[in-house]
């Protein structure tokens, strides 16, 4: 009786038709990696994925998405709905430009990406619960319906402060965490697994001249070993393929599974060798334009939690220290050329705003 019960949720049995389910009883909804605080901004924020799979033999139509603390009575720390559900979401397997993301085919999957700023000074809350609510289409027309799921505790760890990748500035930290073609939703399958290594990469481009900071030094961000050094991609790299995207890079093991990537550099300016000893502030390479940089040079920095830079899973990080001098109004504004909005902060073990202009 239980294998045809299941058979009946997922739509297999020749029966399942005459097997009445609520709504609810074929959506899966799961969190599969756990959030790590980390502040930006003064707040702290929790970016993480909400993974929603339809095993009905219909379609479901998404059309809102709570995120709520542990206890049951507890108020929503966000709600999506609208325009701000649609433009956090995406299918896995369809194409960028695919419309009506709210909307989840029969045994297709949607991923909703998160980034969650808390309030200053407000509890980080131990349990994130979410209330999915969605339509169906039933004999007797449209239904209604929602599900608690998602559970997952929140990483009590503190993301690992650096020194800086980077000397002096202006530099513009370039993500968007809502950019749908961003780091922030490149998800790769890589030896059987799907992950997000670029959760929290950062883009530096340097303003005040023309070569975007183009031979720059690249700095060891801590003490650490070099456990990847690849410096044979020329400028342009072309035919990109997962094997060149990186483009040269170093990758550092920082120790406690955490490691630092850093990709694009110049063809034949890497100065560290595979099993060697590096100090914080030491020069690793020169900032370059290889492999996947179609915005031109920069410095792709992220950290993850294996020596692979796109079979990793994103990790969060601080800086010690760096001044923000200002900001551009979004990441379009930067890209248009747009005057940024100058402003004056020191900010301490923090991850720099986005498309905010810092110094180091």
């Amino acid at each position: 009786m239980l294998v045809v019960a299941l058979s009946a949720v997922v739509g297999l049995h020749p029966s399942a038709a005459q097997i009445l389910t609520p709504p609810s009883a074929s959506l899966d909804v799961q969190v599969p990696i756990a959030p790590m605080p980390v502040r930006i901004g003064g707040k702290p924020h929790l970016a993480y994925e909400l993974h929603i799979t339809n095993f009905r033999s219909t379609d479901l139509v998404l059309t809102g998405v709570d995120v709520l603390g542990a206890r049951p009575d507890s108020a929503a720390l966000a709600s999506y709905h609208d325009d701000d559900l649609h433009s956090r979401l995406a299918r896995a397997g369809a194409r960028r430009d695919a419309p009506d993301t709210h909307v989840v085919p029969s045994g297709m999957r949607a991923v909703m990406f998160i980034w969650l700023a808390l309030d200053e000074g407000a509890p980080i809350p131990d349990v994130l619960r979410h209330r999915v609510s969605f339509e169906v289409s039933t004999a007797t027309g449209r239904e209604a319906g929602a599900i608690d799921g998602g559970e997952t505790a929140v990483r009590r760890e503190t993301p690992i402060a650096l020194d800086p990748p980077l000397r002096g500035g202006p530099w513009v930290a370039v993500y968007d965490p809502a950019s749908v073609g961003g780091h922030r939703r490149a998800i790769f399958a890589v030896n059987g697994r799907a992950r997000i290594p670029a959760r929290f990469a950062i883009d530096f481009v340097k303003l005040s001249d023309d070569t975007h900071g183009y031979g720059a030094d690249v700095l060891a961000i801590a003490d650490a070993t070099v456990v990847d050094a690849v410096d044979r991609f020329p400028e342009p790299t072309v035919a990109i393929t997962l094997d060149n995207a990186a483009g040269n890079h170093v990758t550092l093991d920082l120790g406690a599974g955490r490691f630092a990537f850093y990709e694009h550099l110049r063809p034949g300016s890497i100065r560290v060798r595979v099993g060697q000893r590096v100090r914080s502030g030491e020069v690793l390479a020169s900032l370059g334009a290889s492999g996947s940089v179609s915005s031109g040079p920069h410095l792709h920095f992220h950290v993850g939690d294996t020596n692979s830079p796109l079979g990793s899973e994103g990790l969060p990080y601080a800086f010690k220290q760096f001044d923000v001098l200002g900001a551009f109004r979004s990441l379009e504004a930067f890209a248009k050329g747009e005057a940024w909005v100058p402003s004056a902060a020191t900010r301490r073990l923090e991850l720099p705003p986005q498309q905010s202009v810092v110094r180091f």
